[in-house]
């Protein structure tokens, strides 16, 4: 049998697991098997199932559950992320558009994780506040990605609303695996790095401190700082101006 093209090998890996998915080779809940056991059996490099498996991620197909494995998506988080990835596609400006709803709902987020979180729940913060902290200390991007996206999770659980904790959830699956929007690969040293420390360490103590307007004005000016330092946004103006 031929090899595919390079330029082809990603498509040919996600044929064959969307494939397997609908014969239910792979099921839902299941891991999928090891890169190196998967390659082998596709007859890819590893880089090309990556990039294979990392299109599935965008369309919700696939969840990728850090230090753990890869897993095929229930059909509900299917259909959560079919309706981000077709906002994507269709609006060119989605990436402000993200980040402005983003705002809105993380702060109001922190907000009520401050006045409903328990104990056990700011125990938790604390603990994936400090985890933030010292992925941003050092320079692993992949490491910064998940303490970071681990702490915002966090924070929508602990206001026991059920809706924000599914949005905020998949919303930060599209802007890390579809949109491709970058807070990590930061330098330590830079000031960036500094001050995402800061705000997320001032975040997680407001909430703690069980302090609600603070909590949502320190969420507020952290997204707007993730916004224009990272995201390169502070070119584009609000939708009205447009």
């Amino acid at each position: 049998m031929t090899a595919p093209a390079p330029r082809n090998r990603a498509t040919t890996v996600v044929e064959y697991l969307q494939r397997g998915i609908r014969e239910r080779k792979f099921k839902v809940g299941q891991a999928l098997p090891s890169e190196r056991e998967l390659a082998g059996h596709i007859g890819v490099s590893r880089a090309s199932l990556r990039e294979g498996i990392s299109l599935l991620v965008s369309k919700g197909v696939l969840t990728r559950r850090h230090g753990i494995g890869t897993y095929v998506s229930a059909a509900k988080d299917q259909r959560m992320a079919e309706i981000w990835t077709d906002m994507v596609d269709r609006h060119p400006l989605i990436q402000a558009d993200l980040i402005e709803f983003r705002e809105m709902l993380e702060s109001r987020a922190a907000e009520l994780a401050a006045q409903r979180g328990t104990k056990a729940d700011k125990e938790r913060l604390v603990q994936l506040g400090q985890e933030v902290d010292a992925a941003y200390r050092g320079s692993d991007r992949h490491q910064q990605v998940k303490a970071d996206v681990a702490l915002h999770q966090a924070i929508a659980e602990a206001t026991h609303n059920p809706v924000f904790s599914y949005l905020i959830d998949s919303l930060l699956k599209v802007l890390h695996e579809h949109v491709q929007l970058s807070i990590a690969g930061l330098s330590p040293q830079s000031d960036t790095s500094t001050r995402l420390r800061a705000q997320h360490r001032e975040i997680v103590a407001a909430i703690v401190d069980g302090d609600s307007p603070r909590a949502a004005a320190a969420s507020a000016r952290h997204i707007e700082f993730v916004r224009i330092h990272l995201n390169a946004l502070d070119h584009v103006s609000p939708r009205k101006k447009r």
